[in-house]
């Protein structure tokens, strides 16, 4: 389980449990019948049922989140390589919340950290490790604009002007997600808040030491110039709202 992750742009980061929604609701136990007595061979040669599907959510953007005290693999295919394996809780201690992009049979594709390009991870859909979510919300990022637009059920609603990644390390482009929100112990340079998102930058600059995870954050500096090492940076207010607004599982669309 890869445990190092840090924002490229909060190295001092001091946050424990932020972003997290609590623990699964108690679900109430169904009844069931008194089972019939079955004879020796019966019982040896009875196998466990296979859970049935989890259902993902029709409407709006489906997620999955991982169910308290449960882990769950992460393929690079539906039953390849495990690449990673995730907790309840993500490295920043948010509820760990998947974006699902499709579906294959009883896999669902969700976006997370661990791949460079945001190429999707493959996640058995096992209800008894996962819950079905949703965001109604989207996130776009046009970097030619320096605009973030943030829509609600598909009817735009916001937009507000930011600051991108320098040249040398700009912002990457594609599809991502939103895994954690912060508000308090960052970083002053940092602003407000923050939302980590699945992106990460593969153009680090020589002796860069704030890891490679990019992210919105509010700040005090010029907005509408590429001046960050790939993170999108906005005035707190506008920060603030989407910390406010927008939870983790949330899609995040970065466009030239």
């Amino acid at each position: 389980m890869r445990r190092t992750a840090v924002l490229i742009c909060a190295v001092a980061l001091a946050v424990g449990g932020c972003g997290g929604d609590g623990d699964d609701e108690a679900e109430p136990a169904a009844e069931r019948s008194k089972p019939e007595a079955v004879t020796t061979t019966e019982a040896s040669e009875a196998k466990p049922p296979k859970p049935e599907t989890l259902r993902l959510v029709d409407e709006g953007n489906p997620t999955v989140f991982v169910k308290l005290g449960e882990t769950v693999d992460l393929y690079d295919e539906p039953g390849g390589k495990v690449v990673e394996t995730a907790e309840h809780s993500t490295a920043f201690g948010s509820r760990t919340v998947f974006a699902v992009t499709d579906q294959k049979d009883d896999w669902a594709a969700v976006l997370t950290p661990y791949t460079e390009n945001g190429e999707p991870l493959w996640a058995e859909l096992d209800p008894e490790r996962l819950k079905a979510g949703r965001s109604i919300w989207d996130l776009e990022v046009d970097l030619s604009e320096f605009e973030t637009r943030l829509y609600e059920r598909g009817k735009l609603i916001k937009t507000f002007p930011v600051s991108v990644g320098m040249p040398t390390a700009p912002t990457p482009t594609g599809r991502f997600a939103i895994t954690d929100t912060f508000r308090g112990g960052l970083n002053a340079a940092y602003g407000c808040c923050a939302l980590a998102t699945t992106a990460r930058q593969t153009n680090l600059p020589s002796g860069w030491l704030g890891g490679d995870r990019i992210a919105f954050h509010g700040t005090t500096g010029a907005i509408g110039a590429e001046i960050s090492h790939g993170c999108i940076r906005a005035v707190d207010e506008d920060v603030s709202m989407l910390v406010d607004t927008v939870p983790p599982g949330t899609p995040v669309e970065i466009h030239q």
